[in-house]
C-alpha cells in the first residue's frame, strides 16, 4: 500500500494545493493522500496561524468529493512542536507494510539536513520533491542516504500569502480557494476579514 503525505500550514488552503494534490494522485497512484495540517512548527515558532480547527474545516471543504483524500489532524493534537520524523514514525507503526511518500517542495528539501532527526525522515519515507520551475533538484550537502522521486508539477502561481493579501484588500477570493472555503473564511471572519 502506498500512502502519500502532504503536510503544510494550509493557512488557508487554496486551489494551488488542490491542483498539486490531484497531480500527485495521478503521478504516484497512492491508495490515499493524507493532508497533514501543521501544529506548532519548530522552525517558525513565532508564526501566527488560523486555529487548527479552522484549517481542518477549510481542508475538508477543499478536498470534498475525492475519496482518496483524507485530512489527518494528528499534528494539531501533539504537545509542543511538530516534527515530521515523529509523524512518519507514527504512520510506520500504524501501517508497517505501507510505502510512505512524503511530498516536499524544493526549498524544504534544501533545508532538510537541518530538520530534527533528518536521518529518520530519510529512512522512513520516499521523498517526493517538487522542483521550482526550470530548476534541477540537487541533493543538499549532509543529507543522509534516501529514496528520492522528483515530481515535475506544472507551475501554479498561487500562495496562501497571496490569498491573505487578497482578503485584506477585500477581493473576491472564490477563484483562489473555491466557493466553499471562501464562504467559510467569510463566515468565520478569518485573516482580518471585518464584519
Amino acid at each position: 500500500m502506498k500512502l502519500a503525505l502532504f503536510g503544510g500550514s494550509f493557512d488557508p488552503p487554496h486551489l494551488g494545493h488542490l491542483a498539486f494534490a490531484r497531480f500527485a494522485l495521478d503521478a504516484l497512484a497512492p491508495e490515499r493522500l493524507l493532508w497533514l495540517p501543521a501544529g506548532r512548527q519548530w522552525q517558525k515558532p513565532d508564526q501566527v496561524m488560523a486555529a487548527g480547527v479552522h484549517r481542518v474545516q477549510m481542508l475538508r471543504r477543499l478536498t470534498a468529493g475525492e475519496p482518496r483524500f483524507c485530512v489527518d489532524d494528528r499534528e494539531l493534537h501533539r504537545r509542543g512542536p511538530s516534527f515530521t520524523a515523529d509523524t512518519l514514525g507514527e504512520f510506520k507503526r500504524e501501517a508497517p507494510q505501507a510505502e510512505l511518500m512524503f511530498l516536499i517542495g524544493q526549498d524544504q528539501y534544501a533545508r532538510l539536513p537541518t530538520w530534527y532527526r533528518a536521518e529518520t525522515v530519510a529512512q522512513l519515507a520516499t521523498l517526493v520533491v517538487v522542483p521550482r520551475a526550470g530548476e534541477a533538484v540537487v541533493t543538499p550537502p549532509g543529507m543522509p542516504p534516501h529514496r528520492l522521486q522528483v515530481l515535475n508539477l506544472p507551475d501554479i502561481p498561487l500562495s496562501s500569502t497571496a490569498v491573505r493579501n487578497a482578503i485584506a484588500r477585500g477581493d473576491d477570493i472564490s477563484p483562489l480557494v473555491g466557493a466553499d472555503v471562501a464562504s467559510y473564511i467569510d463566515s468565520h471572519r478569518l485573516y482580518g476579514k471585518k464584519p
